[in-house]
């Protein structure tokens, strides 16, 4: 029996004759398809045969390693005997190549487009059957994406069961692709790099000495440069663990290729590089569209800044009368012997964290929508410009939603103390609400509609077999939701700026996250084996733009660190008492030395700065080994390019004298 690689649904309203036609399509490109109807869906489920899988493999140049041989080299049809595991075509290609694979024949079946236009279908020119059938008008197919493996998928989850320690990175990428497998290799790094400064933040916490607190421990300056210096060796070692995977996945090469998005429109004009028809869109026009989004946008963060204000006074922090934002209807509930009063024995302060957490998630899913709109407007060429501006305006979000209390409390109202148990409260509901929201009520949906299904199957073939009444492969992946990577490569960046960016007033931030990400690396595969549909194969070399955000993060966390120990703490007043004076109980700079703190803050953040520059000067983003194999396979490549012409001259010689 033929297992299937590749869904097709309908749209609810296509005409059964247009439908035809697309089966018939598939099947002239020699593809296997099984028809099913699903709640009023048209479900079509596709399988290539293992030559038209080799023959696609050959053509998008994808390589495998040969016999014998560490180096990978394109796939061939000729040679095909030559490559490893050669002697199984079942196994030959891995999950996810078959997906890719399947995904790209799929492409490129034959179509006439005048005959699709006959059943009122407005086409994008978009030169390939599935990008037409996708984005046409109205589109025929609803959404394309790889099927679960049911016996993968189980073999994958028990081998993450059985290491807590690693995640197992090769299978995932066999099963998923490159761009999955990039982001759980991300977190597993993210996770061990934490563990030294986790355990001198947690022996700072608890050999501190007696009376000490966040407000005024002298050694938290120290822990702060330190995870600066932190940061900096994090973001080294991750790239260049990331280029080493790359090489061993072979996508080292592959960010050339630049896919342009069917939904890009222009005026047609000639390329002054190939002198061909190109669509041309100009700058100056993206740039209006980009003031538009700001427009648009603008409203639901106003939204954010309204749920962030309404925390504040339910706990307390903001207390001036006079503010104009102060609301002296919910600042009473944070008063002592209050409910969300910070000296409550139920810790009641911990609620409005936890719910302007929630309020945050919802308004990040109307944010979501408003971004997406935004960006399809600012007409992007390239799938690769489209992601980009996506992940700068919804990280944007989340940073001012996430972060905006902690620096009103960091550096307005100057309290460390009330920082801390902001972050706290934090932590925990971030971590809970994704735990919950994420895995275990998607999970218990799912689980609930596999059961109705299995119960209604077996009430209709009673007579059946036991496996006639389980739902198809599918029937069960029509009913998932689709993954949307960008949320979780969003909440461990939001992970990464509660450790580094506020490091002086929570020192136990690391080792809180260690927990959580060994937590979270586990709920995330859980999800997308069993609880979201199997996403699309993306073949990748990089995390691309999401390192440039945590990049920008780490040089924020200098300033706000640096602020933090000069001015919102009492911490450099441990060390520099002389410029300090103490006042019913606070320290405050002494009039005349403001200059010298001023001095000693910035100073310190510029010298961290530098260090992170040189260190992204002086080390090289690929280990030397990296270079050395590429640069000689490069080599091999070029002296077997030179001895094939070279045959092909010789060749040609013998034939045209007998010609």
């Amino acid at each position: 029996m033929a297992k299937y690689d590749y869904l097709l649904t309908f749209t609810e309203g296509v005409s059964e004759q247009l439908k035809g036609y697309i089966t018939d399509c598939l099947r002239r490109a020699n593809l296997q398809i099984l028809r099913e109807e699903l709640r009023g869906k048209t479900l079509i489920s596709v399988h290539a045969q293992f030559d038209a899988l080799l023959n696609k493999a050959e053509e998008l140049d994808l390589e495998k390693k040969k016999t014998g041989s560490s180096e990978a080299r394109e796939v061939t049809v000729d040679q095909f005997d030559e490559f490893a595991g050669s002697d199984n075509k079942e196994t030959f290609f891995t999950a996810s190549e078959r997906s890719y694979l399947t995904k790209n024949i799929v492409e490129d079946v034959s179509y006439e487009k005048e005959k699709l236009s006959s059943f009122g279908v407005s086409l994008r020119d978009a030169g390939s059957f599935l990008t037409e059938c996708l984005h046409s008008k109205p589109p025929v197919l609803e959404s394309a994406y790889p099927l679960h493996d049911l016996e993968f998928k189980e073999q994958l989850w028990r081998k993450m069961k059985a290491n807590i320690i690693l995640c197992p990175l090769q299978e995932i990428r066999d099963y998923y692709g490159e761009g999955v497998a990039l982001y759980f290799a991300w977190m597993t790094c993210f996770t061990w790099t934490l563990v030294p400064v986790a355990v001198l933040g947690a022996m700072l916490y608890i050999f501190k000495p007696k009376g000490v607190t966040v407000d005024d421990n002298p050694l938290l300056p120290f822990y702060e440069v330190l995870m600066a210096f932190w940061a900096i060796t994090f973001l080294v070692i991750w790239k260049r663990k990331e280029s080493e995977l790359a090489y061993k996945w072979n996508t080292y090469n592959i960010d050339h290729i630049e896919q342009v998005r069917p939904q890009f429109h222009g005026a047609i004009i000639t390329s002054p590089i190939t002198d061909k028809p190109i669509k041309y869109y100009p700058r100056w026009k993206r740039w209006l569209r980009y003031g538009l989004s700001v427009l648009l946008t603008l409203p639901v963060l106003l939204l954010a800044v309204g749920a962030m204000l309404c925390s504040l006074n339910l706990n307390g922090y903001i207390k001036d009368k006079e503010s104009p934002v102060y609301i002296a209807v919910l600042t009473h509930f944070a008063q002592p012997g209050q409910i969300f009063a910070a000296d409550s024995e139920y810790y009641g302060w911990m609620i409005p964290t936890i719910g302007h957490s929630l309020v945050i998630n919802m308004l990040n899913k109307l944010y979501r929508t408003v971004a997406q709109f935004c960006t399809d407007m600012e007409n992007h060429r390239t799938e690769r410009e489209w992601n980009n501006s996506l992940i700068i305006k919804r990280v944007m979000f989340e940073v001012f939603d996430c972060f905006l209390p902690l620096f009103y409390i960091a550096f307005y109202q100057l309290n460390v103390v009330a920082l801390r148990r902001e972050l706290v409260g934090l932590f925990w509901g971030d971590e809970i609400r994704r735990l919950v929201t994420e895995s275990f009520l998607p999970y218990l949906t799912e689980k609930s509609y596999i059961w109705k299904q299995q119960r209604e199957y077996a009430k209709k073939k009673k007579n059946d077999t036991e496996k006639a009444g389980i739902p198809s492969q599918a029937q069960q992946d029509a009913i998932l939701e689709e993954y949307d990577q960008f949320d979780d490569y969003l909440e461990m960046v939001v992970q990464f700026g509660y450790v580094t960016l506020f490091a002086s007033a929570f020192p136990l931030a690391a080792a809180v996250s260690i927990v959580f990400l060994f937590i979270e690396a586990r709920s995330d595969l859980f999800k997308l084996l069993f609880i979201y549909q199997k996403p699309p194969v993306m073949r990748v070399s990089s995390i691309g733009v999401w390192y440039s955000v945590l990049y920008m993060m780490m040089i924020l966390s200098m300033l706000t660190n640096s602020l933090i120990v000069g001015f919102s703490s009492e911490q450099l007043a441990s060390w520099c008492p002389w410029m300090y004076e103490t006042i019913e109980g606070d320290q405050f700079i002494k009039p005349g030395y403001g200059r010298y703190v001023v001095a000693i803050v910035f100073s310190c953040e510029q010298m961290l700065i530098l260090c992170a520059a040189l260190v992204r000067v002086v080390v090289h983003d690929r280990p030397k080994w990296v270079r050395t194999a590429i640069a000689r396979k490069n080599y091999q490549l070029e002296k077997e390019r030179k001895a094939l012409e070279k045959l092909q001259k010789q060749q040609a010689i013998p034939a045209y004298f007998e010609n």
